[in-house]
């Protein structure tokens, strides 16, 4: 039996948070008894019924974790009407659908005057809910493909603590931003691991803004706000740091971190995300939402068992359909080396993409001091592989140089 707190070995614990969207309906508890849609799925919109009244203050939770609200309007009510306009007001670029009982003409009118998605009329009826919503939906996809194209998200993974994650995203990072200079938008490293993060350490940086003021934010997060956090690291590598305190890794929402991740994506062409070495209900849900997966092994019996089992854990999560790119750090030179990148693949029944030469005083030099390898020593195999890894990330991003 598994113990509290534990995972089974199938993960069938795990709770994986994928990507939806949500319709809430904001209305009377006597409206929400004639509905018969609550908890549905309607044209890829999850249904989701808040009991408020009509001239009530909206919770501001309820606006940030809705892609389209409903919300009850009483025509013949001043609070109400005025209710409704400074949502419109308050969120400019909503889809906020009116739902009223009986509107005139005048009333419709106005509220479309003011910015209003649409109105409909309650009692509501299933089939006219379905026409608008599709209607969003399509509207949501053009949108999408108008919009500039998204940052591409990588998270970098260890088989086993130790294996130089946190080293490998901020000089890959690094570099990648220099290698994107020449291109409108700059490359991001997002420190996940919230306890025992050192990515903007590696990098001499020490941020007054970090992860856990972007979590506290909640709903109130933005772009300004991301973008005060992103300390400029070497050759212009934006670095949102790891708490400076120790945090519970169930003290944020998966909500949270999408949001966060979601901001960075529309602001970066590359966000690299380092994520902590255990597993969570959150940091699994997010791999979802990745475009690619680097899982960082070392050639030792330790270090395959455990990228086996984190395969396998990927695999009954239903995410297999994410690329999966395998490193191996720190690779000894051929004569030193007992379990060779041929053994590697044979044990993890997958391909061995890309490795990284063993230069282990370099690289703690760099990390010492905060500074990237390159400025320690300009012409490095290093350096070399971590450029050709890039080439390779580009490659199964679907990049064309």
């Amino acid at each position: 039996m598994t113990k509290m707190g534990e995972r089974d070995i199938n993960g069938q614990n795990f709770n994986v948070h994928r990507e939806q969207s949500v319709a809430r309906m904001l209305m009377s508890a006597q409206e929400i008894a004639e509905l018969n849609v609550i908890g549905t799925d309607i044209a890829g919109f999850t249904i989701i019924a808040h009991a408020i009244d009509a001239a009530a203050k909206i919770p501001v939770d309820d606006v940030a974790s809705s892609q389209v609200l409903l919300v009850e309007l009483r025509q013949d009510d001043p609070a109400s009407m005025q209710r409704l306009v400074s949502l419109c007001e308050d969120v400019p670029n909503g889809r906020i659908i009116a739902l009223v009982r009986d509107p005139s003409i005048a009333v419709v009118r106005l509220l479309m005057r003011n910015g209003l998605t649409d109105v409909l009329t309650l009692p509501l009826m299933r089939d006219e809910l379905e026409q608008v919503l599709h209607q969003i939906r399509d509207s949501m996809q053009e949108e999408a493909v108008a919009d500039h194209q998204l940052g591409k998200v990588v998270a970098i993974i260890p088989s086993v603590g130790g294996v130089g994650v946190t080293t490998l995203v901020t000089q890959a990072g690094a570099l990648q931003a220099h290698r994107d200079e020449d291109l409108s938008r700059e490359a991001c490293i997002i420190d996940l691991d919230l306890q025992f993060g050192n990515a903007a350490t590696y990098l001499g940086l020490n941020p007054s803004l970090t992860v856990a003021d972007m979590i506290e934010a909640g709903p109130r997060l933005d772009r300004d706000m991301l973008l005060a956090a992103c300390a400029k690291g070497p050759l212009g590598v934006r670095v949102v740091a790891a708490p400076p305190d120790i945090m519970p890794l169930e003290a944020v929402s998966t909500d949270q971190i999408f949001n966060l991740v979601d901001l960075a994506a529309r602001e970066f062409r590359t966000v690299f995300l380092d994520l902590p070495c255990n597993w969570t209900n959150w940091s699994l849900s997010l791999i979802g939402r990745t475009d690619l997966i680097i899982l960082v092994i070392e050639l030792t019996v330790a270090s395959l068992r455990q990228a086996r089992r984190q395969l396998n854990l990927l695999a009954s999560q239903g995410l297999q359909k994410v690329p999966v790119m395998i490193v191996a750090n720190r690779v000894q030179k051929r004569l030193f080396r007992t379990i060779s990148l041929a053994d590697a693949e044979q044990a993890l029944k997958h391909p061995v993409h890309y490795s990284i030469e063993n230069d282990f005083p370099l690289l703690c030099t760099a990390q010492d001091q905060g500074v990237l390898i390159g400025d320690i020593k300009s012409k490095s195999k290093v350096a070399k592989d971590l450029v050709t890894m890039l080439e390779g990330c580009d490659e199964m991003l679907g990049r064309s140089e």
